[in-house]
């Protein structure tokens, strides 16, 4: 069973340093790097999916047939946000008032891609957007088993990204998740995509996840529904 929780809060931009507590405490939906058939909310101020995987036979190849083949495109019904997806591809909507949440995981359980969009409560500044950030993504993805992450990354077109792993379960065996997750701050609005994948397939995969994230289209002049 994988949970994902956030608090997808950003710092204040008065020089408040004390990054674990967020200038305003506005609970935000989070991705969900595993397999889904059925999100169940859990009762707090956030509507965070819980999502189940798959349960193959113990003799499954967990690398056989994992691929990213034909996309297809996907247009969120607010008109803000246009990405290429894998054709055959899970999707989960946990979207709510004022924040976009989409999520499409393999069959199997085996790869994601996730999709966040929202305004943060508070502006931030360039100089503290790879501390806040990464406070994001612990706040998101640190409950999961084994969770680690590395420093953030500046990239020179501004974004931040970092990487992180985890250990899933599916089936009866245990295996090493890698991922990457994304920023991008696109006028007033914070752009989170995360990708994916078993540890065996991750590398093979990311070229293709490469092309997925820059499919992505975002129109940040319309407002969140």
């Amino acid at each position: 069973m994988f949970t994902a929780c956030s608090n997808s809060n950003g710092a204040s931009s008065s020089g408040n340093n004390n990054l674990s507590m967020p200038a305003i405490d506005t609970t935000k939906v989070s991705p969900t790097p595993t397999p889904s058939n059925t999100p169940t909310n859990t009762p707090s101020n956030s509507n965070s999916p819980t999502l189940a995987p798959n349960t193959p036979s113990p003799e499954i190849d967990l690398t056989k047939e994992l691929e990213i083949g034909e996309l297809e495109l996907y247009k969120h019904r607010s008109g803000i946000m246009e990405i290429s997806i894998p054709k055959g591809w899970k999707l989960v909507d946990n979207s709510q008032a004022g924040e976009i949440l989409v999520t499409w995981n393999d069959k199997a359980g085996r790869a994601t891609i996730s999709s966040n969009i929202f305004v943060p409560p508070s502006e931030i500044p360039e100089n503290r957007l790879s501390d806040v950030f990464e406070v994001i993504i612990k706040g998101m993805y640190g409950n999961q088993a084994d969770f680690a992450l590395r420093s953030p990354v500046l990239e020179a077109t501004g974004n931040v990204v970092i990487e992180w792993t985890s250990t899933v379960t599916i089936g009866n065996k245990k295996i090493k998740f890698l991922a990457n997750s994304k920023l991008q701050r696109i006028n007033n609005k914070f752009v989170i995509l995360t990708f994916g994948a078993i540890e065996p397939k991750f590398i093979e995969l990311k070229d293709s996840f490469a092309k997925i994230s820059n499919s992505q289209t975002v129109n940040a002049s319309l407002t969140i529904p």
